[in-house]
């Protein structure tokens, strides 16, 4: 159902933003959020308490950067980085285990690997939403303003999806799933 929704949402941005020549796009984006969901995975593993969500949000933000570079849009580094934060910090309320599991680091040995082990479900599935909301909010801004897209325009947009509880929760229990059932 992830990659399902995920493809979706990229198709209906390529399509408003006029790139129906490429037909491989869509999936290219879908793997672009797929390769950072595995990387978020990557960043759980980081024994140090506080540094692993860092990571997670810097990675949200590099994601943001290679989807934008995907579909020729482009918005300053300091936007990038407000959205990605943004964004990584109002979904990891879904899933408050990753304050937990990273607390549990500090327990050395058994504490640094069952938090690594707890965090890379939730790590992975707000990864993966914060690329569909963030396909999603450029779509709804490409049917509104076309291409012309600015940086304001586009945090409305997400914080407009965010707010947007139930649908969110969904697709990061969705997610979940889809990371244990791998």
């Amino acid at each position: 159902m992830v990659n399902e929704e995920l493809l979706k949402a990229a198709y209906h941005l390529v399509c408003l933003l006029d790139k129906q020549a490429d037909n491989l796009l869509p999936q290219e984006i879908v793997d672009v959020v797929k390769l950072h969901g595995k990387l978020a995975v990557g960043s759980a593993l980081i024994p140090v308490p506080g540094a692993d969500v860092a990571a997670g949000a810097a990675n949200i933000w590099a994601m943001y950067i290679r989807i934008n570079g995907k579909t020729g849009l482009e918005f300053k580094e300091n936007v990038m980085k407000t959205i990605g934060s943004g964004v990584a910090t109002n979904l990891v309320g879904y899933v408050a285990m990753s304050g937990v599991a990273s607390a549990m680091k500090f327990i050395p040995g058994i504490g640094s690997v069952g938090g690594a082990l707890i965090m890379s479900a939730s790590l992975y599935a707000v990864t993966l939403a914060s690329g569909y909301v963030y396909l999603k909010a450029l779509c709804a801004l490409a049917e509104r303003k076309g291409a012309n897209i600015s940086g304001e325009d586009l945090k409305s947009a997400i914080d407009e999806l965010l707010a947007k509880k139930d649908v969110i929760k969904d697709f990061i229990n969705q997610a979940k799933k889809e990371y244990k059932s791998q």
